[in-house]
């Protein structure tokens, strides 16, 4: 059992448990580790890494198998999460494949795990927000046939004014939504892109091969200490 305080009194107004699954701890330590299994297997395919340490490398990314509380506890001293969490992924890889752990994080650096980690999160909430606003414009369509003939109030000033339909009005709402999707779907290209860039954004330690890393919707470059991508998210 954690000791440490929950924020949860008010995510049945704000959130929902499929949403809260994504930007929990859980979720956050499993978008770090999709990164480095990500990682290992675009290595191994350009020939940076033996294909024989991928899977013990993906085996070992799997956010269950790690304390969260010590991991809390570790980023206070380490400075950011990815530090004491690959250090825990190297030793567990470790302790079954000694060789494979040569092998974790290779070339990366903690900005590449968490914003990438951050990156795969985002993707995951996108693709909520689309299937939840798919379903609530079916039902609104659906309404709005219903009710084409169900006339109502309008309003103009505060009060009432010429009849209106409430199909009408719903048709509105549709409308309004139906371009909220075309907006998602507009932004995946410049939000999906992750980074790596290595210590100082160069892929110095990968001088064979500098873009093996690289993976996004996008394909863009290192993004560094830039944040439009997220800006455009917000």
């Amino acid at each position: 059992m954690t000791d440490r305080p929950r924020n949860g009194l008010f995510d049945a107004y704000f959130t929902t448990r499929a949403m809260r699954d994504v930007f929990c701890d859980h979720g956050r330590v499993q978008g770090m580790l999709d990164f480095e299994a990500g990682l290992a297997r675009a290595e191994a395919r350009v020939g940076l890494a033996p294909q024989a340490c991928v899977e013990p490398i993906e085996a070992a990314c799997k956010a269950e198998l790690y304390d969260l509380d010590a991991l809390a506890v570790a980023v206070a001293s380490a400075g950011n999460s990815a530090i004491p969490l690959v250090k825990a992924l190297g030793k567990r890889i470790a302790s079954g494949n000694a060789e494979a752990e040569r092998y974790v994080h290779l070339g990366a650096t903690s900005q590449d795990a968490m914003d990438s980690g951050l990156i795969l999160q985002l993707r995951q909430a996108i693709e909520l927000l689309d299937k939840g606003l798919a379903q609530l414009c079916t039902s609104l369509a659906q309404r709005a046939a219903e009710h084409a003939g169900t006339p109502m109030a309008g309003r103009t000033w505060l009060q009432h004014a010429t009849p209106v339909t409430l199909g009408m009005k719903l048709a509105g709402t549709l409308g309004a939504l139906n371009r909220h999707r075309q907006r998602l779907r507009e932004l995946r290209p410049r939000l999906l892109v992750l980074q790596f860039g290595g210590a100082s954004g160069t892929l110095a330690a990968l001088a064979r091969a500098s873009a093996a890393g690289r993976r996004g919707a996008g394909g863009g470059a290192c993004v560094g200490a830039t944040r439009t991508a997220l800006a455009h998210a917000a």
